[in-house]
């Protein structure tokens, strides 16, 4: 998530800004102070309307008269209502080392605690010039310490292009890759009813677990004789980067490297568009781990980590986070 605030916060220097809840939607003004993924979200707040996934936007949010200075965004998933994620929190340049996203953060968290969440949770990138300060800012308010969720390597298409195993992959006999998003409504389906009859895809990588709106130039499928046996999906998170959500095939095809002709298909799709790709590989799959730290890492151009914070929400301070 984006955080670029060092600094402690000082009652002085934080009441220079008008701080609240967002209780009406935000306007294209807001639109760079969070993640392009999240950028619809602002349009539903204060409207009580889900978005695409049922989730329902809470933030908090500075200004310095009418300018936008500070924002810190979560969302609460209508399923789980006791819970929420923080996407982001960033203030501007000019009013970093006040402790305002420090205060942004505290009226975010009340404001949560008034809708009910018990429980707030967030996961962001190690190695960013940020990480340093947002890790003070959770330490501050009290979170747990980091622990490390997943790997992330971030390339270009070219990067990728000069490891071994791009050059040596192929397809097994008969296997056909296509476009994910053409992907027959019945097949999708079936695959959903085979999943729960007998279960043989990990959660984290069943397709429709991996959200929507994928990447269409990217995402692609394996099909073996008939059946549809493997994908990659992707999703762009901004107009030069495409995140590596779910790779997978099924077990019996892993140890012969059918996953790989799937990636190459999938990277050859955006070479040459100036479009980055990231990769996220969950500490619970370590064959993919040690690929990703052994065959990809060394030609890549960033590798890190994603670490996560919660934190328990007792009921507000009265006049906390007005």
């Amino acid at each position: 998530m984006p955080a670029r605030l060092p600094g402690a916060p000082t009652e002085a220097s934080v009441s220079t800004y008008q701080t609240g809840e967002a209780t009406s939607p935000l306007g294209e003004g807001w639109a760079g102070m969070t993640f392009p993924l999240f950028r619809p979200l602002l349009g539903l707040l204060g409207t009580g309307q889900a978005s695409p996934g049922g989730t329902r936007p809470v933030a908090h949010v500075a200004r310095e008269g009418d300018r936008p200075v500070g924002l810190a965004l979560a969302e609460v998933p209508g399923s789980a209502p006791a819970t929420a994620e923080l996407l982001s929190v960033l203030v501007t340049g000019d009013a970093r080392g006040r402790g305002l996203a420090t205060a942004l953060l505290a009226g975010l968290e009340a404001d949560l605690a008034r809708r009910g969440v018990t429980t707030v949770g967030g996961v962001y990138m190690s190695g960013k010039p940020f990480t340093a300060a947002l890790e003070r800012i959770f330490e501050k308010r009290g979170f747990t310490p980091p622990q490390v969720r997943k790997l992330v390597v971030q390339c270009t298409p070219e990067e990728a292009a000069r490891t071994d195993w791009f050059q040596r992959a192929r397809l097994p006999e008969g296997g056909i890759v296509f476009p994910w998003t053409e992907l027959p409504r019945d097949e999708y389906e079936g695959l959903k009813r085979s999943q729960a009859e007998r279960p043989w895809i990990p959660q984290i990588l069943e397709p429709w677990s991996c959200g929507e709106h994928v990447d269409a130039a990217s995402s692609v499928g394996l099909r073996l004789h008939g059946d549809v046996v493997g994908w990659v999906i992707t999703h762009r998170v901004a107009p030069l980067l495409v995140r590596y959500t779910a790779c997978f095939v099924r077990e019996d095809l892993q140890a012969q490297g059918a996953l790989f002709p799937l990636l190459v298909a999938s990277i050859e799709n955006i070479m040459g568009t100036g479009t980055a790709c990231t990769f996220v590989t969950s500490n619970q799959f370590p064959r993919m781990v040690r690929f990703t730290q052994r065959r990809l890492a060394p030609f890549i151009s960033y590798c890190g980590e994603t670490r996560g914070v919660t934190k328990g929400l007792g009921p507000p301070a009265p006049g906390e986070g007005a």
